[in-house]
C-alpha cells in the first residue's frame, strides 16, 4: 500500500525540522559554561518531529518559551521504549534546568527521576502513574469534553449515520477520546452507530492507519476520528481516497488534507509545555498532577481558533453545514462548562452513569 502525506504536512514537517535543528544547536546554562546564568531545557520526544500531533505541539511550546522567556534548549529523540531510559539518563548528565518529557515510558522516566531528585521533570501531556516524585510535574489534559464536541460535529454532518474512529491503542487514555466522541455523535444523531478500530500500539505507521480507515469507510462509515499519532495521517489519506471525511486530533490538522479534515480536536501540548518551562524558570514549579481541560482552554476545536479550512475547501453541501454546526457547538460548550451536560470520562471516571450509558464497562 502506498504511503502518502499532504503538502500541508510536508511543509509543517520541514518547518518543525528546521526548529529542531536550531534547538539542537542551542544549549543553556547546563551545557554552556560560558553562560552559567542562562536557563536551559531539554525536550525528550518518543519519536521524530512531523507527527502532526503532540510532538510537534511540544516543540512549538519550546519555541514560544525561547522567544518569550529567553531560554535555550535542545530536542532529543528516543524512538523506542528500550532506548528511553538511557536517553533520559544521558540527558540528565547534561544538567538542563528542566527536562520536558511528553509521552515517554512512565517506568523509565520515574525511575530516573527518583534517582535524581535535584533534576526537574515536566510532563506536558499525561503520565499513567499513581504518584509522582517531588521533582516531577505532570499535566493531565482531559479531552473527553472537546471530543464530545468533535463527535457532535461528526453526528451532525454524517450522511450515512455511520461514523468511526481509528485509535492507536485500546487503553483508558485513548478511550477518553473515543467515548467522549461517541457520546457527542449520539447527542447529534441518536440512531447513528459509532465504530472504533484499534491499532495495537502502532502510532508511527500511516499505512496501518490507512488500512484501518479504509475498512471503516468501505463498511459505510463516512467520517472517521483519527486518534493515532502519525498513523492518523493514513486516515486522512484513506478519507481522501474514498471521498469521505476525517476529524483530526492534538494539533490543528485541518490543513493536512484540506476539504477532507472537517475539524480537529486540539490538545494544546504547546501551552502546557510552555507553562512547565515558565514555572521552572520563575520558581513556581509544583510537583504532582495538574488537571486541565476544556475550561482551561488547553483543549477544544480548531474552529474556535479561527480555522476555516473545511468551510473554504470542503464540498459545497458539506461546507454549507459548518456555520450552523459551529453555532450549536458553541452552545454545547457553554452547557458543558456550566455542568449542564455530563460527558463520559473514560480515564478518570469510567464507572460514571454517562460512561455506562455508552456501554463502557469499568
Amino acid at each position: 500500500m502506498t504511503r502518502s502525506r499532504s503538502t500541508g504536512t510536508l511543509l509543517r514537517t520541514a518547518a518543525v525540522t528546521a526548529a529542531l535543528t536550531l534547538a539542537a544547536a542551542c544549549s543553556g546554562g547546563g551545557d554552556d559554561p560560558a553562560a552559567p546564568d542562562a536557563f536551559s531545557y531539554s525536550l525528550i520526544t518518543p519519536g521524530a518531529a512531523g507527527d502532526g500531533g503532540f510532538i510537534d505541539s511540544a516543540i512549538l511550546g519550546t519555541k514560544k518559551a525561547e522567544k518569550d522567556l529567553g531560554v535555550t534548549g535542545r530536542v532529543v529523540e528516543a524512538e523506542s521504549v528500550a532506548q528511553q531510559e538511557g536517553v533520559i539518563r544521558s540527558t540528565v548528565a547534561t544538567h538542563p534546568d528542566v527536562i520536558i518529557a511528553p509521552g515517554l515510558d512512565p517506568e523509565s522516566l520515574l525511575a530516573v527521576a527518583g534517582e535524581n531528585p535535584g533534576q526537574l521533570f515536566g510532563v506536558p501531556s499525561d503520565i499513567f502513574a499513581d504518584k509522582l516524585p517531588d521533582n516531577v510535574s505532570a499535566f493531565s489534559i482531559n479531552v473527553h469534553e472537546s471530543s464530545f464536541l468533535g463527535g457532535y460535529v461528526a453526528g451532525s454532518m454524517t450522511e450515512t449515520k455511520k461514523v468511526g474512529a481509528v485509535l492507536g491503542i485500546d487503553n483508558p487514555g485513548l478511550n477518553q477520546f473515543f467515548y467522549g466522541y461517541k457520546q457527542g455523535v449520539l447527542a447529534a444523531c441518536p440512531d447513528c452507530t459509532v465504530t472504533p478500530s484499534y491499532l495495537n500500539g502502532e502510532f508511527s505507521d500511516p499505512s496501518v492507519g490507512q488500512e484501518a480507515a479504509l475498512s471503516l469507510f468501505q463498511g459505510g462509515n463516512d467520517i472517521v476520528y483519527a486518534v493515532a499519532g502519525l498513523s492518523g495521517q493514513g486516515v486522512f489519506t484513506a478519507a481522501k481516497q474514498e471521498g469521505k471525511y476525517a476529524i483530526g486530533v492534538d494539533s490543528n490538522q485541518d490543513g493536512d488534507a484540506p476539504g477532507t479534515v472537517i475539524v480537529s480536536v486540539m490538545k494544546r501540548v504547546d501551552q502546557t509545555t510552555f507553562q512547565l518551562i515558565e514555572a521552572a524558570k520563575n520558581g513556581s514549579f509544583k510537583a504532582g498532577f495538574v488537571q486541565a481541560g476544556l475550561a482551561d482552554e488547553v483543549t477544544g476545536l480548531s474552529w474556535a481558533d479561527g480555522s476555516t479550512v473545511f468551510a473554504d475547501k470542503g464540498p459545497a453541501a458539506m461546507a454549507g453545514k459548518v456555520a450552523g454546526v459551529t453555532e450549536k457547538v458553541t452552545g454545547l460548550k457553554e452547557q458543558i462548562l456550566k455542568g449542564e451536560i455530563k460527558v463520559c470520562d473514560a480515564l478518570n471516571e469510567p464507572a460514571s452513569a454517562a460512561c455506562a450509558d455508552l456501554g463502557l464497562k469499568s
